[in-house]
């Protein structure tokens, strides 16, 4: 075995342990009595079986008596709903004066696996998370889950994807943010949403397609297809490794986008060239974006289906299911070159607000179809010339068979024998 080869095997094993290893010891830093519900709801549905959740309340040397004393009762109502919440947790006080460091200096002292964290969801124009945050962000050893909470207990997991994710530079951060989702999603009462975001490249891993039971496709930018996915009772899993197009992707924007959703941001461990962090958001002192207008308008979305492997699923089954949202027509079907699985396009007319909301309705309707387990789903707003650029090509299907009809002059596939391709 060459010695590049033996690295490799060396890094491999390295993540593979942590990995086993990310809920053994769970260090929540406590800092605001109202998040302790939220934060003790996670760390518990995060903690190994046999792991522990160790919580940390930090004075300043000055504090008064009171403040020790409120601390102290802090600790013990998060212990009493760790017992309800079926899970183990010990709380500390340390007076230390800086707060960042005692953190760090407790995550080193009881060797702990991650670090989980409460964010108010905002962000200034020198500080990411706060400042507070930012420090220990930029200096811990493990990995970290910061917590924005929603407005209500989630009942489903979203877990957006883009193609930076799939590249080598943010696959470690998508693997945390795909381990914390399979752990949380557990406690869930609907299936786990996997969106794809941008341009689609390179298939997806099967550790992460089998996450959800199919996978939805949005080309925009990732925060503009999580305003129409995000609802109030789910929990966003963003993945990011802590480089400044990373935080910029995964926090203000996110925050923005699904403002009633809990966003739980995926940090891979600490420090990095581009630290300090105070860069990583040029917009993050601007106000967020207004409300949407509600005016209602005909949408019309081009929403492609990559069907499930094995055949049961036809052009006619798909047409059926869209058709629960709106008016379809331009229903075409093609089998891609070197392809397993084939495609379904269709155009889908209907009244709604806004591309946003266009895109939930159909969303709902595709989620809802157990016959399209295992798809490929993407929607996009339609082009004037969409309809037509399929048939330019030569695909089409007719009385619901599969069709290729290939480059001919012709166009007329009644003048055919046959189908080119099933």
């Amino acid at each position: 075995m060459t010695g590049s080869a033996v690295r490799s095997l060396g890094v491999e094993v390295a993540d593979n342990d942590r990995r086993r290893s990310l809920g053994r010891c769970i260090l929540v830093p406590v800092a605001n009595p109202a998040s302790v519900r939220p934060l003790m709801q996670l760390a518990a549905d995060l903690v190994d079986t046999a792991g522990e959740i160790r919580l940390l309340t930090v004075l300043r040397p000055d504090a008064a008596a009171e403040a020790h004393a409120d601390a102290w009762q802090g600790m013990a109502v998060a212990e009493t709903i760790a017992g309800q919440l079926g899970v183990t947790a010990r709380g500390e006080v340390r007076t230390e004066p800086g707060l960042g460091d005692a953190v760090l200096d407790t995550l080193r002292e009881r060797q702990a696996s991650m670090i989980l964290m409460g964010w108010r969801g905002a962000s200034s124009t020198t500080d990411v998370f706060g400042r507070l945050i930012d420090h220990i962000v930029g200096r811990s050893s493990v990995p970290l889950a910061i917590v924005r909470a929603g407005a209500q207990d989630y009942d489903r997991v979203l877990l957006p994807i883009s193609a930076d994710h799939l590249l080598p530079g943010g696959s470690s951060g998508l693997q945390l943010a795909a381990d914390l989702a399979g752990r949380l999603r557990r406690r869930t009462t609907r299936p786990l949403t996997v969106l794809r975001t941008g341009q689609l490249g390179q298939e997806l891993p099967a550790a992460l397609t089998a996450l959800g039971d199919r996978v939805h496709h949005d080309p925009r930018r990732t925060h503009q297809a999580v305003a129409a996915f995000a609802g109030a009772t789910d929990l966003i899993v963003a993945p990011v490794a802590p480089t400044v197009s990373g935080l910029r992707a995964a926090t203000t924007h996110l925050a923005w986008a699904s403002p009633d959703a809990t966003l739980l941001v995926a940090i891979d461990v600490g420090p990095t060239a581009e630290s300090p962090l105070a860069p990583a958001l040029a917009d993050a002192g601007r106000p967020a974006p207004g409300p949407r207008r509600l005016q209602r308008s005909d949408i019309r979305l081009v929403v492609t289906v990559r069907l499930p492997e094995g055949g049961a699923v036809g052009p006619d089954q798909v047409e059926r299911v869209l058709a629960r949202s709106g008016t379809t027509e331009h229903l075409t079907a093609w089998w891609p070159t070197d392809e397993r699985r084939a495609h379904v396009r269709a155009t889908v007319q209907l009244v709604a607000p806004d591309v946003d909301g266009a895109i939930a309705r159909v969303r709902t309707a595709v989620q809802e179809a157990e016959e399209l387990a295992g798809a490929e789903i993407t929607y996009a707003a339609a082009e004037e010339d969409d309809s037509s650029e399929l048939e330019r090509r030569g695909i089409a299907v007719y009385e619901g068979d599969l069709t290729v009809i290939g480059d001919l002059p012709d166009r007329d596939p009644s003048r055919r024998s046959g189908p080119r391709s099933r």
